[in-house]
């Protein structure tokens, strides 16, 4: 069997910034998909590039930590603070509101015109009970992957398909670009996901993430002119979550 990767790049839409340095990524055959926040600054600019790049498999990066929700806050008000910004109390989290809130991520993207490849979710919320089931419901009903992470709940439902493997590094330090070559150097046969934040720092960013500069890091690793021959001279064939039933 062959070893298929996807890089996903997550956090499109949420600045300029993240959105160039994906396109140039994507542009330079590294990044082969992206995950958008529909509520961020750069979500339309993001929307436009996508359409630009056809090769770009795009899907939903939900979101329940950073800016506002699409909702009506006193539609999801176990999501959001008295100023109606997500709170990130996970343990007042409603599931039914979660819902609300994951349909509305949804429809805004659809409505834009994208056709979602999968979904993830920012910071991996997914990861708690009232988040998980929801998630799970609607990739069962669109039919789409659902991005594995460690420590997901166990639950009697039946799992949506996803990547065999899953690389949920970061590439911000020191040795980045040796801990990126070892992780393609050790991929197995089967499908992989490699998840990456690339960016250039923009003001946008900086009043919205505590991650910066280490962006930019990222950002220097995947856009070194080696990686593309290194990916190749490991007969490494990438693809986006919307071609892996074609390589099963």
């Amino acid at each position: 069997m062959k070893k298929y990767l996807i890089i996903n790049a997550d956090d499109f839409g949420l600045s300029t910034g993240v959105n160039r340095a994906i396109g140039e990524l994507h542009q330079a055959g590294v990044v082969s998909s992206t995950t958008v926040m529909v509520n961020m600054p750069g979500f339309k600019e993001a929307i436009a590039l996508a359409r630009q790049c056809p090769a770009l498999g795009v899907g939903l990066h939900f979101n329940l930590g950073y800016g506002t929700p699409i909702c009506p806050s006193r539609q999801v008000a176990s999501l959001v603070n008295q100023n109606g910004y997500f709170s990130q109390q996970a343990d007042n989290w409603k599931e039914n509101e979660v819902e609300l809130e994951l349909e509305a991520q949804w429809r805004r993207l659809v409505d834009a015109g994208i056709r979602p490849t999968h979904i993830d979710s920012h910071q991996f919320v997914q990861c708690y009970y009232p988040v998980f089931r929801p998630l799970v419901k609607l990739c069962q009903r669109e039919k789409l992957p659902l991005r594995r992470v460690p420590g997901e709940p166990l639950l009697n439902l039946r799992r949506p398909p996803a990547a065999d493997y899953s690389l949920l590094d970061t590439y911000f330090d020191g040795n980045g670009k040796e801990r990126l070559r070892k992780n393609l150097e050790s991929l197995r046969p089967g499908v992989t996901e490699l998840m990456c934040h690339p960016a250039y720092v923009d003001d946008t960013l900086i009043s919205i993430s505590s991650w910066t500069l280490v962006r930019e890091e990222e950002l220097r690793v995947f856009a070194d002119s080696d990686l593309p021959p290194l990916i190749k001279q490991l007969d490494i064939n990438l693809i986006h979550y919307g071609q892996i039933k074609f390589f099963r």
